[in-house]
Order: C-alpha cells, then structure tokens, then sequence
C-alpha cells in the first residue's frame, strides 16, 4: 500500500520522522531514532492518537515521550491519552505550560535524548507564553510559530507579537538556510518547508522592524478559534469532553460561537424545513464516508438529529473510526428549540421519524386488510413490520429509517461537502482584513 506523503517516513540524519496532517490544518509528529528506535510523540490531536499509536507499534519503535509544544486552544491534545498507551512513556510540555498530568517541564536548552540523537528545546514565546520549539539536527519542528509562508497569530491566550518577531529572528539567525522546516499547522495541505524557502517566500519574513511586524501581526485578527474555552480547560486540565450535552448547553455554546461544531445527521429535507444556523449537514447515511468533514469540525463536536437517536446512531460509528470529542445534543432539534434556541426556517417537512410511523402504520394495516379480503398470508406483511420495529428498538438501528432517507424528497442541495474551521492559528497575510485561511458554510440569507 503507497502510504499518502503526511505519513510517510522521511529521514533527516539519525532522525526518522512521520508526519500526522489532520483535517482541521493541525500537524502532529512521530520522531524515532534509526539505530535505537526511541521515539517522541509531537502534538498529537485526539482524534489521530489511534493511528499515530499504531503506527509506533507497526514500526516497532520504542515511544519515550509525549510532547505538546504549547496549549493549544483549537483543537484537543490527546497527549494523556497517547502516552497512556505505552509504559515508561513520559509526558513533557515547558516549564511554563500548567497542564495536569505532565512528567516533564522541560526548559530551555534542555536536551531530549532518543538514542544517539538529540533534540533540543528552544524557548519561543509569541503564540502563547508557553510555547517551545525542538530542534534536531538538520530540522526544526516550529510548532505555533513560523508557518510555511505563515505566521502564528498572537492576539490570544497571553500571546506577544513583539516576542514572537524575537523568536522568529533567534531562529534565523542561530540555523542554517536548508534546515527543514516541519510546522505545527497548514491550512494548505503542505508537509514541510525549508528555512531557505521561508526567507524567500514568507511575507513575514520580509519585514525587518518590529515595531511593523507587530503592527501588522496585530492589525484585524481573523476569529478566535471556536470553543476555545471547553478546549483550554481540557488541555490544561485534563477532563473529557463528555458523551451527551443538555439542550440548555448547546444553545450556550452556539451562542459563544460554537455553531461551527454542529453536525446535523437529519436528512436533507428536515434540515431545509428549519435548522440551526452555520450547522454542517451530514445525514447519517453518509456519515462515514464524510468522515473527515466531521474531522474538521473542532471539538466538542455536536451532533444533531431531531430527537436524539440518530445523533446516538452516527456517534457509534463515529468512535468506530476514532473520532474524538463527539457530544450529543440531548432530545435533537425539538429540545434545542424548547431550550430557546434559534432556528433557520424554510418549507414545511415530515421530519424522518414521523414518516418512519406513518409507513410502518400504513404497512402494518395494508398487511391485515390483505389479509382480510385476498388472503391471510399477507398477515406476513405486518409481522414483518413489527420484526423490524423491534429489532430497531433493540439496536437502535432503523433499517426502514435509513431506506427512506435515502429518497428524492429527502434529498437537499446541502448534501455535499463543507469545509469551515472555527479560526485558526494561522494569522491573516500582512496588509489583509480579517478572514479564515479556509471558507466557512455558506450561511443562510
């Protein structure tokens, strides 16, 4: 199997190293000795934890360290969880970093062994107070720092724009030109970049005061990432996004931004007849071959159907393919509106539960009206019926519920592919207005 480029081994001097690109732009890290095996695990997102743990595995590397280079507030670390998966596996962020669960706070200069290599750890505030960069040999792993043709934003979490333009110039001043460049976001799909390439190409990189640097860095933020504050305290704390969220709470996360996090797994037809605006529609018939989109949502990711059976249905299949940070939305649709929120309207629609009633009913009865005047085997029909009714109480699976999605006037333009973030690390270009590096949904008018 040709394995993509974000998961291939590439080999820099003694290091091999596999990069992790996730759907929402985030960049995670395997560094592995090529004589020792002894790996390091950098900025690992939840939801790749599986894979980047069987990867170790497959390579039968030996994984000493779990690094975050700094909190991160747009997606989830899943860094407790990764190093928890393997003995003898400590878990470092800086000395400045307060995260719950830390082995080692690493300060600058320190050194992190992995057999005959040797990775330092390079103090470089900007993006947060306590951001810390690695450097290998040959490679510099920048995490919220210099992008590739980018820059981190700093008008958060304590950021300094002035301080980041001093790290920044530390690092080009203390490394060689071909140091390959490994950073911790890309909005563009892209692996890895050189120091050489950055000087030439980055705009950032051709301003050469501070003082313009930091005007321009902090000039017209694009948005705060969503749920930064659910995010914050589960990086720094440690605690679990939970399974299920009242009502009440959705609509106090989208009301704090968070309606990019909702997944709507009605079908398309409900979802036109009202909805919640700046919702993602993915009904659950395609929710796993959509499952990156889901992936691009940041977390807590909400799902949505009408009454809170389908979002039940799509969150097992979701966790299936390792999806974290799922949440749903108790009682669907109906509650979050009786809970005062805001909805979408449009043309009037039989949500998918009601038409399940209305033609299992019909069904049930056309099989006892057969059975009455042509014959009794048709009573078959309606035992039939009931069977699968059972069977959906059971399982919480509606095979009837799946096949009428599936119909034309079920069907919505807005069944197609959506790609939004909710902010990003990534500040806008120099001389810009505030905008996502990415499109959003298009809202509705």
């Amino acid at each position: 199997m040709t394995l993509p480029a974000d998961r291939k081994v590439q080999k820099i001097n003694s290091l091999q190293i596999v990069p992790f690109a996730h759907p929402q732009g985030c960049r995670g890290y395997l560094l592995a000795d090529k004589s020792s095996k002894e790996a390091l695990a950098l900025d690992v997102h939840l939801d790749l934890v599986e894979e980047m743990a069987r990867r170790v595995s497959s390579e039968g590397w030996e994984l000493r360290y779990v690094v975050d280079s700094h909190t991160h507030a747009d997606h989830p670390s899943g860094a407790g969880e990764m190093a928890g998966r393997f003995d003898d596996c400590k878990r470092m962020t800086h000395e400045k970093a307060n995260h719950a669960g830390v082995n080692i706070k690493a300060k600058d200069g320190q050194k992190i062994e992995l057999g005959k290599s040797q990775v330092t750890v390079r103090y470089a505030a900007g993006h947060t107070p306590d951001h810390m960069v690695l450097i290998g040999e040959g490679v510099l792993f920048s995490g919220d720092s210099l992008f590739i043709g980018s820059m981190a934003r700093t008008d958060f979490l304590g950021g300094d724009a002035g301080e980041l333009f001093d790290s920044i110039g530390t690092m080009l001043a203390e490394l060689p030109d071909e140091t390959i460049v490994f950073v911790g976001h890309d909005y563009q799909g892209r692996i890895s970049s050189t120091l050489a390439e950055e000087k030439t190409s980055n705009p950032w990189l051709q301003i050469s005061k501070r003082e313009d640097f930091v005007r321009e860095l902090t000039a017209n933020p694009p948005p705060k990432p969503a749920n930064m504050d659910d995010l914050l305290r589960l990086n720094r704390e440690g605690v679990d996004i939970p399974a299920s969220i009242s009502a009440a709470a959705a609509v106090r996360l989208v009301g704090a931004g968070g309606a990019v996090s909702l997944v709507d797994v009605r079908s398309g037809g409900e979802f036109d007849s009202e909805h919640i605006a700046g919702a993602t529609l993915i009904p659950l018939d395609q929710i796993e071959s959509r499952i990156d989109e889901v992936r691009a949502r940041p977390a807590p990711r909400l799902l949505l159907c009408q009454r809170g059976q389908r979002a039940a249905s799509a969150q097992k299949v979701l966790q299936k393919q390792h999806v974290g940070g799922l949440c749903v939305v108790e009682g669907g649709l109906a509650a979050y509106i009786e809970a005062g929120g805001e909805t979408l309207k449009g043309s009037a629609h039989i949500s998918l539960e009601r038409q399940v009633r209305i033609t299992a009913g019909s069904l049930v009865l056309l099989g006892v009206l057969l059975s009455i005047f042509v014959h009794r085997g048709f009573l078959i029909l309606s035992g039939f019926v009931g069977t699968g009714l059972i069977f959906a109480g059971i399982s919480d699976l509606c095979g009837m519920g799946i096949l009428l999605a599936k119909m034309p006037w079920n069907r919505s333009g807005r069944d197609q592919g959506q790609v939004a973030t909710g902010g990003t690390c990534a500040a806008n270009l120099p001389g810009t207005c505030a905008a996502n590096p990415l499109p959003g949904p298009k809202e509705d008018s």
